[in-house]
């Protein structure tokens, strides 16, 4: 064999032996490893997975720890009663007027599974009430559906309808002629605390009062009823929004009118006294944007006047401002009043302030109480009912002193009853008049108006006025009867029905019969209509024979 030969040989072996590692590589090396890496791949996989579904579990548990918070208690005959309770002072703490309806609706529980987190059972049982408001008006509306969403338990309005009165068009023009109605959902959540109340009590309660008061609360309904806890998931928008513009854009009954224009009241000159303690003057604004408005206050003028110039303390809820004290005998300064309303409009103005020696000591003369505004125009006859029962209902507003009158007339009976608001609480002011007596009056105005409830008819009430007239002879004129033949009592003409109404002082005397009135739904009491001699005789005739009620009986 010649060296080229071995040369060749070697050179064959060779590239049989890397032909050979280099399969053997492949097959026990490469191939493993990369069967390998792609178990761990897949096992990565599996793990990411896996990661992600427990972590929507937990989303879903955290969910359903929260729903089961904001659900109705587990017992449904106490959620359905408490529920109703709390839809009723939805609608008592908006205004809706008595006789609105709540009335239990049938819904189909039947199926109501959630995989996820549910498989053998229903998730949640629901609960409906259909809610019916005649004579509302869109504040009503407005004040319920802001309660409504701010309540925090699982609920939702499913159908909602608001119609006007078609009887509206052809009387005065009024905005409480709207019938509200709608059907709310409310539901049950499978484990949901078995509570007595229908919201759960917060744990400060616990921390005020200990755990005996958070106990107690926990397991009294009433208790419970006025407990308010903070909300959960926020239901209205968290953006600054004004959901008073549901009223003011009224599509039923038209947009209301304007408010007045932003106005800097101008102040009346101030005297000052040298040496007496810092006179306080109140700066006055009205009109739109003047709630929250801003003053700037300053005393102008140079040095070595009767006050040293610069600006003054400004109280932010009074508006009021003190002139301070000067040792000055003479002199005046001129004070520059700036106020911005919240939508950023200026109004300028100023006052003098003069300063003199300090007077004798004046006279004491007795000052006159001061006289107080009358609101009868804000004082309006907003509703009268008549129920299937028999029995009727009158209510009035006093929107100058959030005071309220309600008239319930049974048979020939007639209560009325006086109340006012607090925070949106009902107060009652004093003890129902079981007697038809309707005392109009308040500590802040000079409105005093005395009436008996003689009639209620469908378009409102008839009054008669109890202001004491001139003293009168009991007995009527001639030809009524009077006088009496052979001494017997007199015979009753015209005038009893008005005695009967009137009633007597003394023995002998007889008020004379006050004006009697008819108040229409939608009047004010400055505005109620004065019925003639004949009118009045006739409904007080009527109202003695036959009682209260002239719905069927008529005029």
């Amino acid at each position: 064999m010649t060296s080229r030969d071995q040369t060749l040989a070697l050179l064959l072996i060779g590239i049989m032996t890397l032909t050979v590692g280099a399969v053997g590589g492949y097959l026990l090396v490469l191939v493993p490893v990369q069967k390998n890496r792609a178990a761990e791949l897949a096992l990565r996989n599996e793990i990411d997975d896996l990661e992600k579904e427990e972590r929507a579990q937990f989303a879903n548990a955290k969910k359903l720890a929260i729903a089961r918070a904001r659900s109705l208690p587990a017992d449904a005959d106490l959620a359905r009663g408490e529920y109703q309770v709390a839809l009723g002072r939805l609608l008592d703490a908006a205004g809706a007027p008595k006789g609105y309806t709540i009335n239990q609706r049938v819904v189909d529980n039947s199926v109501r599974y959630v995989p996820e987190l549910s498989k053998n059972k229903p998730i949640y049982t629901r609960i409906a009430y259909e809610v019916t408001v005649k004579k509302a008006d869109m504040w009503i509306v407005k004040d319920f559906l802001k309660g409504y969403y701010e309540l925090g338990v699982l609920h939702q309005i499913t159908h909602f309808s608001i119609k006007k009165d078609e009887d509206s068009a052809k009387g005065p023009a009024k905005r409480n002629d709207l019938t509200v109605t709608f059907t709310t959902e409310a539901v049950i959540v499978d484990g949901a605390e078995n509570r007595r109340t229908l919201l759960p009590v917060p744990t400060a309660f616990a921390a005020i009062g200990g755990g005996m008061l958070h106990q107690s609360m926990a397991h009294s309904k009433e208790y419970g009823r006025g407990v308010t806890p903070p909300v959960l998931v926020p239901i209205l928008s968290t953006k600054p929004r004004d959901y008073s513009l549901i009223v003011l854009k009224d599509p039923f009954n038209g947009p209301l009118p304007q408010p007045p224009s932003f106005k800097l009241h101008q102040p009346k000159d101030v005297k000052v006294v040298q040496d007496e303690k810092p006179t306080t003057v109140k700066i006055a604004v009205s009109g739109e944007g003047s709630v929250g408005a801003k003053v700037v206050v300053q005393i102008e003028g140079a040095p070595g006047g009767p006050f040293a110039p610069g600006a003054l303390k400004v109280d932010p809820k009074t508006l009021a401002i003190e002139i301070p004290k000067t040792s000055a005998s003479e002199g005046s300064a001129t004070v520059s009043v700036i106020a911005t309303s919240v939508e950023g409009k200026t109004e300028k103005t100023s006052f003098t302030v003069f300063v003199g020696p300090k007077p004798p000591p004046p006279e004491i003369v007795e000052k006159p109480p001061p006289v107080k505004p009358d609101v009868d125009t804000a004082i309006i006859l907003t509703m009268v009912t008549f129920r299937s029962d028999g029995t009727a209902s009158a209510a009035i507003r006093d929107a100058a002193n959030r005071q309220r009158y309600e008239i319930e007339v049974t048979g020939k009976k007639v209560t009325v009853s006086k109340f006012y608001y607090i925070k949106d609480k009902k107060k009652e002011e004093s003890d129902p008049d079981p007697n038809g007596v309707l005392a109009i009056s308040d500590d802040n105005s000079a409105t005093r108006r005395t009436f008996k409830v003689v009639g209620v008819d469908g378009d409102g009430l008839i009054l008669q006025d109890q202001k004491p007239a001139a003293a009168k002879p009991a007995a009527p004129p001639k030809g009524f009867g009077w006088p009496p033949k052979g001494g017997g009592p007199p015979k009753q003409g015209p005038a009893a029905p008005l005695a009967a109404i009137a009633g007597n002082m003394t023995n002998g005397v007889t008020l004379a019969p006050g004006k009697v009135y008819r108040w229409t739904v939608g009047q004010s009491l400055a505005t109620i209509k004065e019925l003639t001699d004949s009118e009045a005789t006739k409904v007080l005739k009527q109202s003695a024979d036959t009682g209260p009620m002239f719905e069927v009986a008529g005029k």
